[in-house]
C-alpha cells in the first residue's frame, strides 16, 4: 500500500492556488495590453471587455484583502 506524502486536501489547494495565479496573470497581461495595444485582440474576445474588466476588478479586490491578511514578521 502506497502512502502519499501529501494529503488530498493539499493537492486540491495547490490546484486552486495555481488556477487563481493563472487568472491573475492572464487578466494582468490583458489589462496591460488593453492600455498599450501590443497585440491586436480578436473581435470575438473584445466583445467581452466589460466582463473581463469586471473579473479583473474582483480579483484585484481579493488581492487587496489577501495583502492585509498576510502576517508580517
Amino acid at each position: 500500500m502506497k502512502r502519499s506524502s501529501e494529503p488530498n486536501y493539499y493537492v486540491k489547494k495547490k490546484r486552486a492556488n495555481m488556477f487563481i495565479f493563472i487568472a491573475y496573470l492572464v487578466l494582468g497581461i490583458y489589462f496591460i495590453n488593453f492600455s498599450f495595444q501590443f497585440v491586436q485582440i480578436p473581435e470575438y474576445i473584445s466583445k467581452f471587455d466589460k466582463w473581463v474588466v469586471f473579473a479583473g476588478g474582483i480579483l484585484m479586490l481579493f488581492g487587496a484583502i489577501n495583502y492585509f491578511r498576510v502576517k508580517r514578521n
